[in-house]
């Protein structure tokens, strides 16, 4: 008798799921984000005495309010909005029971233990990790990829806000000959990229490797991805990862880590790649982001980390 209340929530959920899913905006300006000037623009379900309180000793910069929207086919994402500051971003997320006050979510630029974006195809994703009251804060805002344009300035100012040292006054950056060398070698997606998004105004270049993505060939005419093509950007800063999505080539997923957050860099060798576990660690409170390479790209970016002062371990192999 005891797992029949847990049952019955489960199936009061998924109806009210289904009745919100039919209330998505399909047409017109309702499906996209909205610029508000003011929090007391925020549609009513966003807003709170938390929320007014927040407000209220903040200068936000930038409000963006997104409608109800289905993501990946199938997944109810609620009403939600992103509050920026000079050095902070605040998340509300509605709730999808009337009456009940927003989950509010918010981290420090100064902070950061990383920020991950995805833009894969119309699907965009921004999640943004740092010390939280007990354990890390973790802001996740899934949002229609036409938002970028509007979301790009201010995550970049985040970005900015996390800097330790400013390499220069002006707004261009800097490569060093042979960086400037592989950075053009590079293929023409990853080539762009480094300059839409791995750079931030002002930061230097230090050291890059590139990955080209492998497969696995299955009989004579199939073939499964393993690896992603991957490229890690060292800058004054941060530590760069921009990577394919493995099954889909149309779009990024870009990781900044913060280089004074990372105290270390464990490699483990597994059957067809290596491992690297990041490390992170600020206010007594860690992360540890992963990626993937093959064993020469670790063995290269090994000599790159060193090189300019980073900690690595390697772990022991796997057994196969």
């Amino acid at each position: 008798m005891a797992d029949i209340p847990m049952i019955k929530s489960i199936n009061d959920t998924e109806k009210r799921l289904v009745q919100l899913k039919q209330a998505v905006p399909t047409r017109g300006m309702e499906r996209h984000p909205t610029i508000l000037k003011d929090v007391s623009e925020l549609p009513i379900e966003l807003q709170s005495p938390e929320v007014s309180r927040l407000a209220a000793g903040e200068t936000i910069q930038d409000i963006i309010s997104f409608p109800p929207q289905i993501q990946r086919g199938h997944h109810y994402v609620p009403r939600q909005a992103l509050l920026f500051t000079p050095k902070k971003a605040i998340h509300l997320l509605a709730s999808i029971w009337p009456g009940q006050v927003p989950e509010v979510t918010q981290v420090k630029g100064s902070d950061l233990l990383y920020m991950e974006v995805t833009l894969i195809l119309l699907y965009g994703f921004l999640e943004i990790v740092a010390p939280g009251d007990q354990s890390p804060a973790r802001l996740g805002a899934e949002f229609n990829l036409v938002a970028w344009d509007l979301l790009s300035r201010p995550v970049r100012q985040l970005l900015l806000s996390a800097r330790t040292s400013q390499t220069s006054a002006k707004e261009h950056v800097s490569f060093s000959p042979s960086v400037k060398l592989a950075v053009d070698g590079l293929p023409l997606k990853f080539f762009n990229g480094v300059r839409i998004h791995g750079l931030l105004p002002g930061e230097q270049l230090e050291d890059l490797v590139f990955q080209p993505g492998t497969w696995e060939h299955r009989l004579v005419f199939f073939r499964r991805a393993i690896l992603p093509n991957t490229l890690i950007l060292l800058t004054s800063n941060y530590l760069v990862v921009i990577q394919e999505e493995l099954e889909v080539s149309q779009g990024w997923i870009i990781t900044y880590i913060p280089r004074n957050a990372i105290l270390n860099i464990q490699n483990q060798p597994c059957s067809q790649w290596n491992e690297l576990s990041l490390q992170l660690e600020r206010a007594g409170q860690s992360a540890q982001p992963q990626f993937r390479l093959t064993a020469s790209a670790a063995r290269t970016w090994h000599d790159c980390w060193t090189r300019h002062g980073g900690q690595w371990q390697d772990l022991p192999g796997e057994p196969v």
